[in-house]
């Protein structure tokens, strides 16, 4: 019986599903579920979305990079460079639009379970000022295949502007070490909490400093999954959103974290997962065992039979010791204070002389 318990719940966690990342169909927006108000920008009413293996392309004809890379187009007056990369079950999808007015727009799709419902978080940014509002969509019976896609190329490094006279510039994919401020974990952190952090060391371009050792950076713990039973570990991902000189320079981008010390990092997704003890989990085989064996040998002496009783009471007590290890909460993600993070840079940061001053 003890058994069959263990193999039922190893079949239940191998069964489980992953989650949907297919976002193509089409989409209508339901104005009495969203928050728009404080967005102040144009909405699509309606959203057709033909997703394939290495690209998404929007209502636009925007066609957007699965793979991180950066990709830049047009817009009436504006230049847009977005990039687009995964964080869990949810898209994030970052622009920087240069034109009349500098702005920020971020995007975070999610479906719901049943694929009936497109949540999208988006947060704008127009200098100092940051708002948010929530796009629902619901879906409607679309035939994505129908569509011939329209590629648009990410940009190829030799294709970005040029550092302008007296600009200093940190490139796309500079890695950042960086120190924790505040402990965050899945137990007690959730989405939305923010994250502290600073420079650990500077880094400097064409001699010199431009972004000096204590320098703050800001984050978002953007999902939060606490530990479950078995295997299921403690998942945390952080974004990070903002670093400010320390004469006040502040510049924002989304980018994600790369490594942290002493922990496991997915660097594709910045996800840090729990750990579970395997020294611990041993020593509780290894006990429940002993423990069974003696037992075991107790009973067999009285029947007569002591090695058989010995084999048998070992045996259940490996079995009790796994199936405890089973039963027990997986691994929480844990991420302490002090804690040395790398961060990757999903966006050039330019600077020019007078900012360095």
């Amino acid at each position: 019986m003890l058994r069959s318990s263990v193999a039922i719940a190893l079949l239940a966690v191998a069964s489980a599903a992953t989650p949907d990342r297919d976002f193509s169909g089409k989409w209508t927006l339901d104005p009495a579920a969203s928050r728009l108000q404080s967005l102040a920008m144009e909405i699509d009413r309606v959203l057709i979305v033909v997703q394939q293996e290495d690209s998404i392309r929007c209502s636009d004809n925007a066609s957007f990079a699965l793979d991180g890379s950066e990709t830049r187009y047009r817009a009436g007056e504006e230049t847009r460079s977005t990039a687009v990369k995964w964080e869990g079950a949810a898209l994030l999808i970052n622009t920087l639009v240069s034109g009349p007015r500098d702005y920020t727009i971020m995007d975070r799709w999610k479906l719901s379970a049943d694929r009936t419902t497109l949540i999208i978080t988006r947060q704008v940014i127009r200098g100092t000022q940051e708002v948010e509002g929530t796009l629902v969509y619901r879906a409607h019976a679309y035939r994505t295949d129908a569509v011939e896609p329209v590629r648009q190329l990410p940009v190829r490094p030799e294709s970005r502007p040029a550092p302008a006279p007296g600009e200093f510039v940190v490139p796309e994919g500079t890695r950042i070490a960086l120190a924790l401020r505040n402990s965050i974990d899945t137990k007690h952190s959730r989405e939305g909490d923010r994250v502290y952090l600073e420079t650990v060391y500077p880094v400097a371009r064409d001699g010199r400093i431009v972004i000096p050792r204590g320098s703050f950076v800001n984050g978002t713990v953007t999902v939060s999954k606490p530990a479950g039973r078995a295997k299921g570990k403690g998942e945390l991902y952080v974004r990070f959103d903002s670093l400010t000189l320390p004469n006040g320079v502040t510049r924002d981008f989304r980018s994600r974290l790369a490594s942290a010390e002493g922990k496991t990092v997915d660097p594709k997704e910045g996800k840090v997962s729990g750990e579970r003890d395997k020294a611990h989990d041993a020593r509780t085989v290894a006990t429940t065992t002993g423990m069974g064996a003696t037992l075991g040998g107790l009973i067999g002496r009285a029947s007569g039979s002591t090695l058989k009783g010995i084999g048998v009471g070992g045996a259940a007590g490996a079995a009790a010791g796994l199936a405890g290890i089973m039963m027990k909460k997986g691994p929480d993600a844990t991420l302490r204070a002090g804690t040395t993070l790398e961060m990757i840079l999903d966006r050039d940061l330019r600077f020019t002389e007078a900012e360095l001053r």
